[in-house]
């Protein structure tokens, strides 16, 4: 009966740790996903001074300050963001690392939690 027991609680943590890390990369995930749609829509703010009749975005503030708004919102120490910009949409990918807190005693290693969140800007 000790046998069983011993391997039934083995178990049950390391249920109980993919449980955690499993939430702890979602939470992960969530925050890189704020981060770029905060990037996203602060590039897309960036609107080109002359008017031709359609919104345009300046390229070079766009992917500034889309790339330091992501890197701002909820800043974490790994996380990085890259801006790609067109006439008139900008989008934004936010890579941040997760290291698994109970279950990288079982050898599971690190994570890329990647994220692209694309705005464009509008009228009024």
């Amino acid at each position: 009966m000790l046998p069983f027991m011993a391997a039934l609680i083995f178990v049950g943590l390391v249920m109980v740790g993919l449980a955690l890390d499993v939430t702890l990369l979602a939470a992960t995930y969530r925050e890189a996903a704020f981060s770029a749609d905060v990037g996203a829509e602060s590039g897309a703010a960036e609107i080109a001074d002359e008017y031709s009749g359609e919104l345009r975005l300046d390229p070079v503030r766009a992917e500034l300050t889309a790339v330091e708004s992501a890197l701002a919102a909820r800043p974490r120490p790994g996380r990085s963001a890259i801006a790609a910009v067109e006439p008139t949409l900008i989008c934004v990918t936010v890579t941040n690392q997760y290291r698994p807190r109970i279950l990288s005693a079982v050898g599971v290693g690190l994570a890329t939690v990647s994220v692209e969140a694309c705005a464009e800007p509008r009228r009024g």
